[in-house]
């Protein structure tokens, strides 16, 4: 037997079940148990932004998980009075952003602008919190996938970083002692 709080409205059926099937196909989400994705497809919020729009800013709170279902994003960092570019970000695969969101509070340490009009799903640090206490013995394997997911971006703009910077800025050989 369902409970009301996971039983779609029939109208939203094949929006709910495109959620789900959106979500299985994410890494965090991927081999979670049925009702946790079903729980999370039901929590989640989709969101549009206009070309241009910012999604989030940096120094600033916020408490979601971004995932793109349509557009492109550009996730960038101010650093003495300039803009870094750190990636475009678009829906051609699975794509995210603010997943440590989901974990804790803090400032952020980049922006995101729509980049084209773009449509976002959503999750909330809090939607995360009330289905890993429906599903407890969920926590630690969700938490392990965020942060695997969030060092491997790391790992992603450093190359892309490394990958860019100006000659003259790296050295071949570390310095003798």
């Amino acid at each position: 037997m369902n409970s009301p709080e996971l039983t779609p409205d029939p109208g939203k059926l094949d929006h709910f079940t495109d959620m789900q099937e959106f979500l299985n196909r994410f890494y965090i989400f991927s081999g979670a148990p049925a009702g946790v994705v079903r729980l999370f497809a039901y929590l989640a919020q989709r969101e549009t932004f206009k070309k241009g729009e910012e999604i989030i800013t940096e120094g600033r709170s916020c408490d979601r998980l971004f995932l793109i279902l349509s557009g492109k994003v550009d996730v960038f960092r101010r650093h003495d009075e300039r803009r870094f570019h750190l990636q475009l970000l678009s829906a051609d695969t699975i794509n995210y952003f603010g997943e440590l969101a989901l974990l804790a509070e803090f400032d952020w340490f980049f922006s995101a602008r729509a980049w084209t009009d773009v449509s976002l799903l959503t999750i909330s640090r809090e939607a995360f919190s009330k289905v890993m206490e429906r599903y407890p013995d969920s926590y630690q394997w969700m938490v392990q996938k965020v942060i695997s997911l969030r060092i491997s971006r790391f790992a992603d703009q450093q190359s892309y970083l490394m990958d860019n910077v100006a000659p003259g800025a790296w050295r071949e050989d570390p310095p003798e002692v």
